[in-house]
């Protein structure tokens, strides 16, 4: 069983959009690979994505990122919600670059802000 993680960005509305991630989704991973895409770049992924009901895994910085080819679209929209069962961490990309995470089951957000060594 993969560290599974929701990956969210923040839109001009304030609203959020996000979607499953099967694989890597422990910190020392998702941190780089989310501080590699502007808030417009991670938005346009998540979009494909979730057409193919989520990542199995998330990896645009290598160019390796792999989709779960489910049948069925699946976005999630709320990074207050644990969302699915057996999620791990949660991820959202904010508009002005910081990113915000935390352990599922933790109400504890911990902030990654743009240019910090990642």
């Amino acid at each position: 069983m993969g560290t599974q993680s929701n990956l969210y960005v923040e839109k001009e509305d304030g609203s959020y959009i996000g979607v499953f991630c099967y694989y890597d989704g422990y910190p020392e991973h998702m941190l780089e690979q989310i501080g590699h895409c502007s808030p417009k770049e991670l938005h346009d992924n998540i979009i494909i994505a979730g057409t193919k009901g989520g990542y199995r895994l998330f990896s645009p910085k290598t160019g390796a990122s792999e989709f779960l080819e489910d049948s069925q679209p699946d976005y999630i929209y709320s990074p207050d919600d644990d969302g699915h069962l057996g999620i791990d961490y949660l991820y959202v990309k904010h508009l002005d670059g910081t990113i915000r995470w935390r352990k599922c089951m933790s109400d504890k957000w911990h902030i990654e802000k743009e240019g910090e060594g990642r």
